[in-house]
């Protein structure tokens, strides 16, 4: 055996090599393709959780506001409240002695 022939020998036992190999290749390069579309997904996935992130933080602080509003007035009603009825007992002892009495309009509503 001369040295051309134990070349196409060598050749004609790799081609089923070499074709498997081309087959790999072009998966391979198919999966490259698909994981670069996946990360460039993920990429605009991770830029929109970051966006909601900042937006949620935001949202947190104009609550914890809202809130602290909220309970402002409520003490404020409170006071406001306990004042009325304060000024009721002192008013309604005059009322009746003088004889007086108010319209409904400038009564206090009882509220529970």
């Amino acid at each position: 055996m001369n040295q051309g022939d134990f070349k196409k020998l060598l050749d004609e036992s790799l081609e089923p090599i070499k074709e498997t190999l081309d087959e790999h290749g072009q998966i391979l390069n198919k999966h490259s393709q698909r994981l670069e579309t996946l990360q460039s997904s993920l990429k605009t996935v991770q830029s929109s959780v970051v966006t909601m992130e900042n937006t949620l933080e935001t949202v947190q602080s104009s609550v914890a506001t809202i809130e602290n509003t909220i309970n402002a007035y409520g003490d404020m009603y409170k006071i406001n409240n306990s004042n009325a009825k304060k000024l009721e007992k002192r008013i309604e002892p005059l009322e009746e002695n003088a004889g007086i009495t108010p319209p409904p309009e400038y009564t206090l509503a009882e509220v529970q």
